[in-house]
């Protein structure tokens, strides 16, 4: 079987698959940009990669441009964006040289990020955060943008990983909603026997999708304490927790978890899957959440889904530990023309992102700021309370690791969705990649 398994894009190729929308008039602007003045036209390309129309948080953007647009009329926003796994492949192609039609991007922070800022290719924020701004954001939430003891972004939302599960097919299936990994495996085998249903939809054709299955179930099986040292370099990739959480994957797999062919279902698949009643569970970031409500084409009753914790693993791990946080912000391009205006953009679409993360039942914001609750959808609610509980979060690998050893990740991630997975030498290629 091929090791290799995500779809890679030519630059050229994505470049015409690029969606642009543009907003923007003339005027005097507030803030003049560095070296100009008050009637300067500044145009920033600001990249992101909520492309799709039905995407809650794309609205949300729009009308926070349309906003700032107001507020700022000198300055026009030309925003482009991708899907995520082509938006991740064009951003890394862009960056490989001067990225000079970025002026601010969509971006993941920790070790996703490093790699940039080693390479000098980001605007430290440092001198634009003034005392105002620092009184707003949530104590913690900035540890993913800095470095070097300088702080690079500031962050949108965080998210919590939820175990999404229709309880109507799960009473229909004479079957328990999971708390432990036991009671998982017994609830796989009653809802395979239900005509047309798929327990859970993996989506796992995106590495990240696979890549959330088994970080779930290391996160019981090795604990959030052990993972964070080893993400952070502190601790190597190693014990049995790393295995055992492989074995499990395998195990589902073979029990029919995740369908016959789970490698043919992308993310946009699983989550038309489980909207749709074909699917019994959805293990999904927080901003899932909204989808129940706001999607058109989900036709599955909103009330009967329920948060869930990611299921215990008997005799292992802290219920308080859960995969989350704060990691996704837009980042200054070092290259560009207007840093000022651009760092003062950032600044605000991030703190827009993330009340409207919040208002729309998708996020939890990195800012201090007067939400209305009464909004939030019950959904959502329910994810909030479950965080409310949690202690340590660990990021998803994918957004900790350097990028050499999180491709890897999650392209082995995907070996352990087909016949005849070796997770022996899924461990192999892991200290291969991380223990360097």
């Amino acid at each position: 079987m091929k090791k290799r398994m995500l779809k890679r894009v030519s630059a050229v190729m994505l470049s015409a698959a690029l969606v642009v929308s543009m907003a923007g008039c003339a005027g005097k602007s507030s803030t003049a940009p560095a070296g100009g003045t008050g009637n300067d036209k500044v145009v920033l390309n600001v990249w992101h990669q909520w492309s799709n129309d039905t995407n809650e948080l794309k609205k949300k953007y729009d009308e926070a441009v349309a906003a700032y647009i107001k507020d700022n009329p000198n300055v026009e926003i030309n925003t482009q964006t991708l899907d995520t796994e082509a938006y991740k492949t064009k951003i890394s192609a862009e960056f490989a040289g001067d990225a000079k039609g970025i002026d601010l991007f969509y971006y993941w922070g920790a070790g996703t990020a490093r790699k940039m800022v080693n390479a000098d290719k980001l605007l430290p924020l440092d001198s634009y955060l003034t005392d105002e701004v620092k009184g707003k954001l949530l104590e913690g939430s900035t540890a993913a943008f800095e470095y070097n003891g300088s702080t690079y972004s500031l962050p949108m939302f965080s998210w919590y990983m939820t175990l999404y599960c229709n309880k109507a097919l799960f009473e229909q299936a004479g079957a328990e909603l999971p708390e432990t990994y036991d009671q998982l495996v017994t609830a796989v085998d009653k809802l395979s026997k239900l005509d047309g249903v798929t327990p859970m939809a993996s989506g796992a054709k995106d590495g990240w999708n696979a890549a959330f299955i088994y970080q779930a179930l290391a996160l019981r099986s090795v604990g959030a304490e052990n993972i964070n040292k080893m993400l952070s370099g502190k601790a190597p990739f190693e014990g049995d927790g790393y295995k055992d959480a492989a074995d499990k994957v395998a195990e589902l797999y073979k029990m029919g978890a995740f369908g016959a062919n789970p490698l043919e279902q992308s993310n946009d698949d699983a989550n038309a899957a489980f909207g749709s009643g074909k699917a019994a569970m959805r293990l999904m970031g927080s901003w899932y959440a909204n989808s129940i409500y706001s999607d058109k084409t989900v036709t599955i009753k909103p009330e009967d889904v329920v948060a869930m914790k990611i299921p215990m693993i008997s005799g292992k791990g802290n219920a308080g530990d859960y995969c989350g946080g704060f990691v996704e912000s837009f980042w200054v391009n070092k290259s560009t023309k207007n840093p000022d205006q651009a760092a003062k953009f950032a600044i605000y679409i991030n703190e827009k992102m993330g009340e409207a993360a919040y208002a729309s039942g998708t996020g939890f914001s990195g800012w201090k700021s007067d939400v209305d609750d009464k909004g939030l959808n019950p959904l959502f609610v329910q994810i909030k309370g479950l965080l409310s509980q949690g202690t340590t979060a660990v990021l998803a690998w994918d957004t900790s690791l350097d990028a050499e050893p999180a491709t890897i990740h999650n392209e082995q991630v995907q070996t352990l969705f087909a016949p005849n997975a070796d997770t022996g030498e899924f461990i192999k290629e892991h200290e291969a990649a991380i223990n360097k």
